[in-house]
């Protein structure tokens, strides 16, 4: 409720008030008085409870938020490794066909060493 908006309502009551006086005797405006208090308090605890209750929708939303803000996250990081795992699968088959070259050079090589042992000592 806006000061200018509340402000106005008291005026309008102290008019009220006054008029009223003339007709009514002290124990009734005294009356008419509390309860009009007790609906502007009312009023004002179901503003209040209002603004409570979206001030939690507003929390909520938030918390669903980060949670969805930390799973995308999440899932970046999970095609992030499985690009990795891909990357080093390949790179691990490079590396063994390399070793299967290696040694088969390497079986090459001792035959043709011996082969050239064998030579020498003819």
């Amino acid at each position: 409720m806006k000061d200018d908006d509340a402000q106005e309502m008291i005026d309008e009551a102290d008019d009220e008030d006054e008029e009223i006086s003339e007709k009514k005797g002290n124990g009734e405006l005294v009356k008419e008085a509390v309860s009009d208090l007790d609906k502007e308090l009312n009023k004002i605890r179901k503003e209040r409870d209002s603004l409570n209750s979206e001030i939690k929708k507003i929390d909520n939303i938030i918390k669903n938020a980060e949670e969805v803000g930390k799973k995308v996250e999440r899932m970046r990081y999970q095609k992030r490794i499985a690009r990795l795992d891909e990357i080093e699968g390949k790179l691990l088959d490079k590396r063994r066909k390399l070793q299967q070259k290696d040694d088969s050079l390497n079986k090459r090589m001792s035959k043709v060493k011996g082969i050239k042992e064998k030579l020498s000592g003819v």
